[in-house]
């Protein structure tokens, strides 16, 4: 199964040229074989659909700091 925050650029594609033919959320999660939330998503922001902030806490060392540690 695939990660349902992210489209393909195919998808995206056959979304928008769905969504102006009219077609349902039901219809386009279908035929793209995506879940319909996943389809809900895209047409709620479709700008920033897929394009998610990074979570946790940021590090403390940078690579190169980690490497000179290590060594």
């Amino acid at each position: 199964m695939r990660l349902a925050s992210t489209h393909f650029s195919e998808d995206q594609a056959q979304l928008d040229i769905m969504i102006q033919l009219g077609f349902s959320t039901l219809q386009l999660s279908r035929r793209i074989t995506r879940l319909r939330c996943c389809v809900r998503n895209h047409l709620r922001d479709t700008m920033a659909h897929g394009s998610a902030k990074p979570t946790g806490r940021p590090r403390i060392l940078n690579d190169r700091d980690e490497r000179s540690v290590v060594r």
